[in-house]
Order: C-alpha cells, then structure tokens, then sequence
C-alpha cells in the first residue's frame, strides 16, 4: 500500500498531461475541475469560498452549470433571482448552511456508536464591492461545537486589485492560501478524520478558521501565485511576532490545474511543544466529459522545542497525508464520487510506531440537487487503522446525510 501511495503524485501529473496534451482547450475542487475556471472566478475572495459575485451566484442559480437549464418546461427556467441589492448599492448577500445526520459504527460494537444531527456550518455572507477595484468582505458563523453552539467572526477582509499582472492586496482576516480550499475538512490533508480516535489532523491549524495577516496575489497567462505573511499561532499582544508564512504557485488552463504550496509557522513562543510546523504539498485537478479527478499530496515537519537550552533544535515528527478522488456527473443535479485518504502522522523509523500511526479511509459519496440551491449528499466512509491495537483505535464505518442550503 505505501508503493501505491507514493505513485499517487505521478497518477495524478501523468493523467493530467495526457489531458492537457489531448485535447483542446474547453470549458468544463470540484466545480474548478469541471468548468476549467479559477475560483477566484466565481467568489470575491481569489482562492474561493465566502460570499459569491455576480457570475457564481448564476452557476449556483443553474444547479451548477455555466448554462441555464435547456428544458424549457423545467420550472427552473426563467428564475430571475439576484444577490445584488441594486446597481447603485453594490452589496452582496449569500448564506450557507449545512445540517448533517450523522452515524458511526466501530468493530467492537454490535450497534451503532453514535446517532445524531449536527450543524456543521450557518454562515451569512456580505460582500460590498463600491467599484471593480475594492472589495469588503465579511462571514459570521454559527456552528456546533460539541453540545453548544459558537458563533464566529470569519473572514473579514479588505482587497484592493489591479496591481500589475492581475494583482490584488488582502489586509484582514482570511483563510491561509495552502493547497485547495475545499468545503469538506476532514480529508487527509486538511483535519483528517481521526475525530473519533486520536483527534490529530496534518495541518498545524484548523482550515475551517482564518488568520490574520496579508496576501499578495498575482494571475497571469495561466500561471497563479499566492504569497501570505500571517499571525499564526503568535500572540502580538504577548510579545510575539507574526511567524507564518505561505506561499502557493500553480497552473490553470481550461482542462486542467495543479499548485504547490508551502507554510511555514515559526512559534518564537509555544504553548503546543511545536516551536517549527513546516508544511508543502501539490495537487492536481482535470475532467473529461462528465468525469472529473482530484488529488493532493502533502508532507510535513513539527519540530519540537529544545530539549536542552542552546540546542539548535529540537526533537522532529514528519507527518505524511494524501487523497485522490474520482467523480462522476451524469447530468447537472448529479455526481457520484470515490475516494481515497491516507494519513500518516508519525513517519517514525520505527516500523510498529509508523504502523499504529498510518490511518485510511474509503469513500462512497453523492450528491443530489433537486432544486437551486439546496443539495442533499450521502456518504459512507470506511476508516481503517494499520495496527488498531497499538494506540487502541477501532476501525469504523461512518454515514452521514447532509442538507445543505446556499444562496
């Protein structure tokens, strides 16, 4: 399985190229590797999500199609439904919730360990864009954390665009540009899915909140780039110093889009033990026809703090996360996905240390939008531990049902 794994970046480059040499430039995560646009494209903020412009909110309003629907008896037809106030107040307004029921179920148990219904996301969205080159952008969520709900501030953020080569300034509170921004945090490379188990994610931050910084960002003939300095886990009102830094360069063309990243954390001051978390990573992203694929592969570092006083550096834990997916949409209210995630977080030279610390999952998932704007997805999920027995993590499956609701 690790052969398999290690050739999961040449899958991905080698499928992508023979796209990308075959066939000519059209239109076609997810909705990027479909239509062949940025997600800039499609939402205020450049590497997507938050509030959606004019042209998002009209693929949304399609049931996620660059096309209104051709069926001239479907009831969809004419919508002629905006998110824009008006011509002269130039304000945005999106929501975007998602309620889940959700299931789990461990080798260990004859029945299920867990039922019940969970409010992942209640986010309201405004984005005020006084002219072509300003953009305030603004999301207030309200979600379930444990058995209480916590309402947050999000993004909140200024940008100013039309720097040389596409270029735009973003001063706020923003999600770090590392790898894809996707709507699901528990693949590998992003929380993982040891929610149940160890609770350990591969990235040193939770991508479901922003940070507070700068980014500079650049789009020219295909070629992308992302370059942020941000808070990180620094407390400036404690004495620290803003100490991460990411960077993102990729490529985007009509059938198909890869970028690597890297983040770095420096924690002058740790409360954590980590005083270095390094992380980079590639992803890739084509389609042909009604199907699509996605994948990411990432690697990492958390260098602890100095044992001894002077040393150069600390103890090292090298952390190891990847997934690829397969999807297939028959028509537009449609789409069937496969799945595949590995983490690996512990990539100690110890074999049974590695093996109690390699996790996978596998996914069966699909979507549904019977009417704009509202989606249902079901997904079942296999996780598999290599060695369950060292750390005590049962193998389980999970299934959830998902309502989720955008405007």
């Amino acid at each position: 399985m690790r052969r398999w794994f290690r050739a999961v970046p040449v899958v991905l480059l080698s499928i992508s190229l023979l796209l990308l040499l075959g066939r000519p430039a059209a239109t076609v995560p997810l909705y990027a590797s479909r239509t062949g646009l940025m997600c800039g494209t499609c939402h205020f903020d450049p590497n997507g999500g938050g509030p959606r412009n004019e042209y998002g909110f009209s693929y949304a309003r399609n049931r996620h199609s660059l096309e209104a629907d051709p069926d001239t008896l479907s009831p969809w037809r004419d919508l002629n439904v905006v998110n824009r106030v008006s011509e002269n107040l130039p304000l945005y307004f999106g929501v975007n919730q998602r309620f889940m029921l959700l299931a789990n179920r461990t080798v260990n148990q004859d029945s299920l360990d867990r039922l019940g219904f969970f409010n992942m996301e209640n986010a309201i969205h405004l984005a005020f864009q006084p002219h072509h080159r300003l953009a305030l952008v603004y999301t207030l969520d309200a979600f379930t954390s444990g058995s209480s709900n916590v309402v947050r501030n999000k993004e909140a953020f200024g940008m100013i665009s039309g720097f040389p080569a596409n270029g735009y300034l973003k001063a706020g509170r923003f999600r770090t540009p590392f790898g894809l921004r996707l709507d699901d945090h528990t693949v590998a490379t992003r929380n993982g899915f040891l929610d149940f188990g160890s609770g350990e994610r591969f990235l040193p931050y939770d991508p479901r909140n922003p940070d507070m910084g700068l980014e500079y960002g650049m789009d020219h003939g295909g070629l992308f780039g992302r370059l942020a300095l941000t808070n990180g886990q620094a407390d400036v009102f404690g004495g620290q110093f803003a100490g991460a830094k990411t960077l993102k360069i990729g490529y985007n063309r009509s059938g198909y889009q890869s970028a690597v990243s890297f983040y770095d954390d420096y924690r002058k001051e740790s409360s954590s033990g980590v005083q270095r978390a390094t992380r980079w990573g590639y992803y890739g992203m084509t389609h042909y026809g009604p199907l699509a694929a996605l994948g990411e592969i990432a690697a990492g570092t958390d260098e602890q703090e100095p044992v001894v006083p002077g040393m150069a550096s600390g103890p090292k834990r090298n952390v190891l996360a990847g997934w690829i997916e397969a999807d297939y949409s028959p028509a537009r209210a449609w789409n069937a996905r496969v799945r595949w995630d590995r983490m690996v977080t512990d990539r100690s030279s110890d074999a049974a240390t590695r093996d109690g610390a390699t996790h996978d999952r596998y996914a069966l998932e699909g979507e549904w939008v019977p009417v704009p704007f509202a989606e249902l997805r079901f997904a079942v999920r296999r996780i598999n531990h290599k060695d369950e027995t060292l750390y005590g993590y049962p193998d389980e499956t999970q299934s959830y049902l998902q309502f989720h609701f955008s405007y």
